[in-house]
C-alpha cells in the first residue's frame, strides 16, 4: 500500500452516499464503499429533509452524515490497509441542500421562496471535529450553481467534459432531484426538476438500490407474455432497481400491458416473478410517469430557452444514480429524452463522485469548475407555466 498522501473524493446523494480513497499523488481509486445516506430516515428527498430541519433544526441530519462519513472512511482505510491519518485532503461533490447539511449549514431558507442558500461554496474550508483524517487536512466542496442546481452537477459536468464541447450538448443527472443542463454557445442553460427518487428504486412497492440481488435488466419474454430479467450478482431476485423499474416500463408499454396514459391494464399489479413474489404495481408506474415527465418537460425548457431544436443536440450524457446500469433505448422508449437524441445518448454513471475524483489536489480542475459555475444561466421552473404544460404533455407515453 502507498505511503503517498491520500485523499477522500465524496458524492452525497440524497439517496445514496459514494466515498472513493485515492492515491493523490497518482491519481489511483484504492477503494470505493456505496451506502445508503444516513439522513433516508427523515425523507426521501430534499423537501422532506428541509422540512425535518425547518421543525427540528439541522443538527441531527448534520450529525448522521457527518459520523456515516466518518464509518465509511475507516471502512475504506480497512480495507486497504492504509491509515486514515494519511489523509490530508477531502472533496465534496453534492446537491446544495446536502452541502450545506454536511458543513453544518441550515438548508431552509431554500425551502421557501426566493430558495436562498448559505453558501454556494467552491471553496476549502476545515475539516469537522472527530473525522477521522490527518490534522490539518481540509474539505473542498465542489461549487453549486443554486439552491437545487449544486456541486455534484459542476463536478458531473467536468467529468462528462462538457467544458470542452462547442457543439450543443446536454446533461440530465436522473436521481431524487433531476438536474438538466444544456450546454450551447458557451452558456450553460440548467434546471432542477423534482423527479423524485423512483428511478433510484425509492418508494417503490419493491424498489431497491443497485446492488446484489436487484434485477437490474429486463425485456420482453419469447413469448411476448412475460417478461426475462437479470439479477445484479445472480441468484434470486430480491427487488428491482432504478434500471430493472425503467426496462420493465419500457417492456409493458410495448406489451400494452400499460397503456399510452400509464394505466396498467386488467390488474393492479404485473408480476415479472410469481414464484420469487416480484411485481411492479400501478402505483409504482405513477411515480415514474411522474418522474419521466418532469424531466422530459425541463428538457423541453432548456431547448426552449437556447432556442434550438431537440435535433440540433450532438451529445447527451446521463449520470445519476444508476447511470451506470441504464439502458438507453428503455430511456428513449418511456420518454424520458427524444427519441432523435438516442444516436448521441451515453449513459456516463457516477459523474459527480468522478468530478470530485478530479477535482483533489487538482488546482486546474477546481478553476475549470469556477468557470462552469461563472457561465450557468439557472431557470426557476416552480412558477413556469410553460413548465406546468409541458409536464401534462409528457405525462402521456
Amino acid at each position: 500500500m502507498p505511503n503517498n498522501s491520500l485523499g477522500i473524493a465524496t458524492d452525497i446523494g440524497t439517496t445514496t452516499v459514494v466515498l472513493y480513497l485515492i492515491d493523490v499523488e497518482t491519481g489511483d481509486k484504492l477503494a470505493v464503499l456505496s451506502e445508503v445516506n444516513s439522513q433516508s430516515v427523515h425523507g426521501a428527498d430534499v423537501t422532506a429533509r428541509i422540512q425535518f430541519c425547518a421543525e427540528n433544526g439541522h443538527d441531527e441530519l448534520t450529525k448522521l452524515i457527518r459520523e456515516q462519513i466518518s464509518r465509511m472512511i475507516i471502512k475504506l482505510c480497512q480495507s486497504v490497509g492504509v491509515d486514515p491519518g494519511q489523509i490530508e485532503s477531502i472533496s465534496i461533490a453534492a446537491n446544495t441542500i446536502m452541502q450545506h447539511l454536511v458543513a453544518g449549514y441550515s438548508p431552509v431558507g431554500m425551502g421557501v421562496a426566493p430558495f436562498t442558500p448559505t453558501s454556494l461554496f467552491g471553496e476549502e474550508l476545515p475539516v469537522w471535529e472527530k473525522l477521522p483524517v490527518a490534522e490539518g487536512a481540509k474539505i473542498y466542496y465542489t461549487p453549486a450553481i443554486s439552491a437545487y442546481v449544486g456541486g455534484d452537477i459542476t463536478a458531473g459536468l467536468l467529468a462528462a467534459g462538457f467544458d470542452k464541447l462547442d457543439t450543443p450538448a446536454l446533461f440530465i443527472d436522473i436521481g431524487t432531484n433531476g438536474e438538466i443542463v444544456l450546454k450551447h454557445k458557451n452558456t450553460y442553460y440548467c434546471c432542477a426538476t423534482a423527479a423524485g427518487p423512483a428511478f433510484e428504486g425509492a418508494e417503490i412497492t419493491m424498489g431497491m438500490i443497485a446492488k446484489p440481488g436487484a434485477i437490474d435488466h429486463a425485456t420482453r419474454g419469447r413469448d411476448q407474455k412475460n417478461i426475462e430479467f437479470t439479477v445484479i450478482g445472480g441468484g434470486t431476485p430480491e427487488g428491482i432497481c432504478g434500471s430493472g423499474l425503467l426496462d420493465t416500463l419500457a417492456a409493458l408499454l410495448d406489451m400494452e400491458i400499460v397503456d399510452e396514459t400509464g394505466r396498467l391494464l386488467d390488474t393492479d399489479k404485473f408480476y415479472l416473478s410469481k414464484d420469487d413474489g416480484i411485481y411492479i404495481t400501478a402505483g409504482d408506474i405513477r411515480k415514474l410517469q411522474l418522474a419521466k415527465a418532469a424531466i422530459a418537460a425541463g428538457v423541453e425548457v432548456l431547448l426552449h430557452y437556447a432556442g434550438i431544436s431537440a435535433d440540433e443536440v450532438k451529445t447527451l450524457a446521463l449520470a445519476g444514480g444508476f447511470g451506470s446500469y441504464l439502458d438507453l433505448q428503455s430511456a428513449a422508449r418511456v420518454g424520458i429524452f427524444p427519441t432523435s437524441m438516442l444516436q448521441v445518448a451515453t449513459a456516463c454513471g457516477n459523474t459527480s463522485g468522478e468530478g470530485a475524483v478530479l477535482a483533489l489536489g487538482s488546482k486546474e480542475a477546481k478553476k475549470q469548475l469556477e468557470e462552469i459555475r461563472d457561465n450557468c444561466e439557472y431557470i426557476e421552473l416552480s412558477s413556469m407555466t410553460f413548465f406546468n404544460d409541458k409536464f401534462v404533455e409528457q405525462m402521456m407515453f
